[in-house]
């Protein structure tokens, strides 16, 4: 029962949520599409905590689509012991780093002004994405050789879901921390289209160029007005 949950339930309601909310409040109302910046409240954890959370996220997850869209090819790569120790080595310092900002997030989160202008659903989304980085890294230390069994587990379970065929027989017999760490991949794409994160469905790569938002401001006493820069969290 629980396996049909995490692997047939959840995947599906969770694409279903992202498919059909996101657009709509793509259209209904785009003034809170993005995150609003508080860089102006706390600058320095916010820059220790994006900035390896982001990389080590955006990485993580283009290598988990690499091998979803091209299992041959990556497994012919991973044919190469040395290569796959070097691969796996780096997937698992890229967690790490994930996990480092995450951590940096959820402090800055809880401390100082920036609580104050926290909402619920940001406490979900960080304490979702601290359970996957805390899952990816534990499996990256105990269940080693995770580019080898996530071709022939994983992907061909994503691949029944997608032909509306779920065979939860490839996946079932994996530990419980793989099925958490499914769990909580399936709950942040549920959660994402109702939150201000919405817009990393949209295009998640913007934040690894992270371009500078104009503000501007005026001073009554000097009459003058000043532009600056900020950055989006």
């Amino acid at each position: 029962m629980l396996d049909t949950l995490i692997f047939v339930v959840l995947p599906y309601a969770a694409i279903a949520l992202a498919l059909f909310v996101t657009p709509y409040r793509y259209f209904k109302n785009r003034l809170d599409w993005s995150a609003f910046s508080t860089q102006f409240l706390e600058r320095r954890k916010l820059y220790w905590g994006s900035i390896p959370w982001h990389y080590g996220i955006v990485i993580v997850l283009a290598g988990h689509l690499i091998g979803f869209l091209f299992p041959s090819a990556v497994q012919s790569v991973l044919s190469n012991f040395s290569l796959l120790i070097a691969l796996e080595s780096i997937a698992l310092s890229l967690g790490l780093l994930a996990l480092v900002g995450s951590v940096i997030l959820l402090i800055r989160r809880a401390s100082g002004i920036v609580r104050a202008v926290t909402s619920y659903s940001d406490w979900i989304v960080l304490l979702l994405v601290l359970n996957q980085a805390i899952t990816g890294v534990y499996m990256g230390v105990f269940a080693r050789w995770g580019m080898e069994w996530y071709l022939h587990t994983a992907v061909p379970w994503l691949y029944s879901l997608l032909t509306l065929n779920p065979q939860i027989g490839y996946v079932s017999e994996l530990p419980l921390v793989f099925k958490l760490h499914v769990a909580g991949a399936f709950l942040i794409l549920a959660v994402l289209p109702f939150t201000k994160f919405v817009h990393f469905l949209f295009l998640p790569l913007d934040f690894l160029k992270d371009p500078p938002l104009l503000y501007r401001w005026a001073s009554r006493r000097e009459k003058k007005v000043v532009i600056g820069e900020t950055k989006k969290i």
